[in-house]
């Protein structure tokens, strides 16, 4: 299994800073549609539920997420 274009540009998007609403939601929205395996999307969209723009920047950091995207693109490239 490897991800998609579509999948690898919203990750690098947020891995690249963007902590705007609308990548939050692009990422989700590819994590749904493309639906990785159970465990990967559980972790995703949980990774998500942190990664909360507008909600203080101590949800931006989000790490968690980050290191699962890093680590989602690595094994699924």
């Amino acid at each position: 299994m490897t991800v998609s274009e579509r999948f690898h540009q919203a990750a690098t998007r947020i891995l690249e800073g963007d902590e705007s609403i609308a990548a939050a939601n692009e990422l989700e929205g590819v994590v749904i549609d493309e639906y990785l395996d159970d465990e990967r999307t559980e972790d995703l969209l949980e990774g998500l539920s942190l990664y909360s723009p507008g909600s203080g920047r101590e949800y931006l950091d989000a790490p968690e997420l980050r290191q699962l995207l890093v680590r989602t693109l690595e094994e699924l490239a």
